[in-house]
Formats: C-alpha cells, sequence, structure tokens
C-alpha cells in the first residue's frame, strides 16, 4: 500500500497534472461559454511546459548550477530580481485563486457566502503546511486529484455528440453571441 501511494503524485500527474481549483472554475466558464473550441490552449500549455522543463533539465545537469544561479550570473541581479518577483507575484495570485476556489466550492456546498469560507480555508492550509508531513500532503492531495477522472468519466456518460465537439475543437473561434475580445 505504501508503494501504491508514493506513485499517487506520478499519476495524478499523468492523468492531467497539477490541475487546481482556479483551473477547475476558469475551465467550466470557458467551457460554458465557448465549447471544447479552446482545447488547442490545453496543447500549446502542455508543450510548452514540457519543452521549458526539459529546457531547464539540461541547462542544470550540464552546469551543474541551478537555473536561477546562471540567470543572477549572466544577466544580473536586476534581470533575476525580477525574475523572483513575477514567480513571487505568480505564486501569490495562485494562492488567491486556491483559497477562493475553494470558498467558492464550499458555497456550492453550504449555501454560506465564499468570502465567510475564505478565512477558515486559508487557516486549514496554514495548519495543514505546518503540522503535515510533505510525504502525506503530497499522498493525500494526489489521490484527491484522482478524482478528476470522474470529468472523463462523465464525458462519455453524458452521451455528448461527439461530432459537435470534434467540430468545435477544429474549428477555433467565439461562438455565437461572442467575439475575439472575450475569446
Amino acid at each position: 500500500m505504501k508503494r501504491l501511494l508514493a506513485v499517487a503524485l506520478g499519476i495524478l500527474t499523468a492523468i492531467g497534472g497539477f490541475v487546481d481549483i482556479g483551473d477547475i472554475v476558469a475551465n467550466a466558464e470557458s467551457g460554458a461559454r465557448f465549447g471544447i473550441s479552446h482545447a488547442w490552449v490545453l496543447v500549446v500549455g502542455v508543450v510548452g511546459i514540457c519543452v521549458y522543463a526539459e529546457m531547464c533539465g539540461r541547462v542544470s545537469a550540464v552546469s551543474n548550477r541551478p537555473v536561477f544561479d546562471l540567470v543572477r550570473e549572466r544577466l544580473g541581479p536586476r534581470v533575476a530580481l525580477a525574475n523572483l518577483g513575477g514567480a513571487l507575484l505568480v505564486t501569490v495570485l495562485t494562492l488567491g485563486a486556491e483559497i477562493g476556489g475553494v470558498g467558492l466550492a464550499l458555497q456550492l456546498a453550504t449555501s454560506v457566502h465564499y468570502l465567510l469560507w475564505v478565512p477558515v480555508v486559508a487557516f486549514v492550509l496554514w495548519v495543514a503546511l505546518w503540522r503535515v508531513k510533505f510525504s502525506v500532503l503530497e499522498n493525500v492531495f494526489g489521490l484527491v486529484g484522482l478524482t478528476l477522472i470522474v470529468f472523463l468519466i462523465a464525458a462519455f456518460r453524458l452521451d455528448a455528440d461527439s461530432g459537435a465537439l470534434w467540430h468545435q475543437a477544429t474549428h477555433p473561434g467565439p461562438g455565437a453571441g461572442e467575439d475575439w475580445g472575450t475569446y
């Protein structure tokens, strides 16, 4: 059982990788407005992340140094600080989106306004980060993430019109009543 739990994060990554509540909320809104015509964004994003990770791995392997250390050395401390600032900004925005997304999910489950859930969610997250071992967090979130398989099952069980889905995926563009600015 311990080995099964040890590969949970790898399985999660293999079936969709790091899909979080912010992604689910954004994808639900996008899917409701544009159907599956945004599928190309997923492909570009996955390929981009794979290429970037491979590039960073090769640079680190050849130089025996972290990529950030090379950025600081080659491009200077200002560019390195801008790099760190951008990474921090994205991380803080993602954290806010995650906490808000969990608050929205709890609002749907309890009918209590999501802003009342935000401090509770933040406190539970803080306690979990300080008191729970990383390996436990990794395995719990990995196994809970496997519940995303329900979306794959739902796609087949809802008997969606596969011809219409294929048409949307192969003809990207705004739908009826939408313009290119919102697309």
